[in-house]
């Protein structure tokens, strides 16, 4: 099993802290306005790591950080690792990002405007410019405005040196490097020391970690060594199944054997039915 970060050693540029610090609201809205260039008027709230699953046959997503200023909403992502997904990443965010906002039987004409924003710790398309603005254009004629109010904002964090304002490029910097230039970057690693003294936050993520270890990794893992074995693409399927639902469960054991985290934490973090917990607790108790 891939080895976890240890909790004390996370930085702003892990997925969990940089969703735990921009819990702040403050710093979230200095961090937009450092990042784009905008006076936000209102932050209406901040809702880190936002979990949008529309149906149950269709792939959730879980937001680093979703906020809204007014009639905008801005999703913020960290991205430590080249996918390279960018694309097709960046519009079903989108789309779920439009499903969310826009209730049923409301005009299209309702919907919010959006900004995606990514900061990336590498050159997502090796331009060796800092950042890319990305909207929808008319190839024939790039006068046509289709007016979708959509954008994307791909920050490429690796060149910070070729930013001219000194608080964008301290801040991409920190995010690159871990190295504090200035007020905001200062205030953002001393956010980070602060999360890692509380005991809760540790707890949490450790069971995060662990579901999201399991669904991105060991399952498919397991899962192709099974389809191997078939050689048919429903073992492929039926494979991935078992070993993602397999390691819920042993993950499962090992958290109710710590006796750190209630039943329902545990439900949670690993993604089983609070019955399916209570059942493991029954045969560990009883197997004592």
């Amino acid at each position: 099993m891939k080895k976890i970060k240890a909790f004390e050693k996370l930085e702003f540029y892990d997925d969990f802290m940089f969703g735990l610090v921009m819990q702040d609201k403050s710093l979230c809205r200095e961090v937009l306005e450092c990042l784009l260039g905008i006076k936000i008027r209102h932050l209406e709230y901040a809702e880190p790591q936002k979990h949008f699953k529309p149906m149950y046959t269709a792939r959730g997503i879980r937001l680093d950080v979703y906020v809204r200023d007014g009639n905008t909403v801005y999703d913020v992502e960290i991205q430590n690792r080249n996918e390279h997904d960018m694309g097709k990443r960046t519009r079903y965010y989108q789309s779920m990002m439009d499903a969310d906002s826009l209730l049923k039987g409301h005009a299209y004409s309702e919907l919010k405007k959006t900004v995606i924003v990514f900061l990336c710790r590498f050159d997502p398309f090796k331009k060796g410019i800092p950042w890319y603005t990305v909207t929808r254009i008319c190839h024939e004629d790039a006068s046509v405005n289709l007016a979708d109010a959509a954008k994307d904002i791909i920050f490429n964090c690796t060149a910070y040196e070729k930013v001219v304002n000194f608080e964008q490029r301290a801040l991409l910097k920190f995010i690159q490097t871990g190295n504090v230039e200035s007020d905001l970057t200062g205030r953002l690693n001393d956010m980070v020391e602060k999360q890692k003294k509380i005991e809760a936050n540790k707890k949490l993520y450790f069971t995060w970690s662990l579901h999201d270890y399991d669904v991105k990794n060991e399952g498919i893992r397991i899962g192709r060594r099974e389809g191997r074995k078939s050689g048919r693409k429903e073992g492929i399927k039926l494979g991935e199944q078992k070993g993602i639902e397999s390691n819920k469960l042993e993950n499962a054991r090992k958290l109710l054997t710590m006796k750190i985290l209630t039943h329902e934490q545990i439900a949670e973090g690993v993604g089983l039915p609070l019955e399916k917990i209570e059942e493991l607790a029954l045969e560990i108790n009883t197997a004592k």
